[in-house]
């Protein structure tokens, strides 16, 4: 390897079963609730409006 090439072989997971991999949220759930459509009090997630569904209106900016 060159003084100027990253090393990047151990970035990345190598085994299916691997929980860290299976960690990456799903971009079709409401990120607030993660598709259940509540929040942990109880009541209709103000995001998705109680779909569980990602909306046009999540996200940053």
């Amino acid at each position: 390897m060159n003084e100027h090439e990253i090393d990047d072989q151990d970035l990345t997971s190598s085994s299916p079963v691997d929980p860290a991999s299976l960690q990456q949220p799903d971009p079709s759930l409401c990120p607030e609730c993660q598709g259940v459509g509540a929040v942990a009090s109880g009541e209709t997630c103000p995001v998705c409006e109680g779909t569980g569904k990602a909306t046009g209106r999540t996200g940053g900016g």
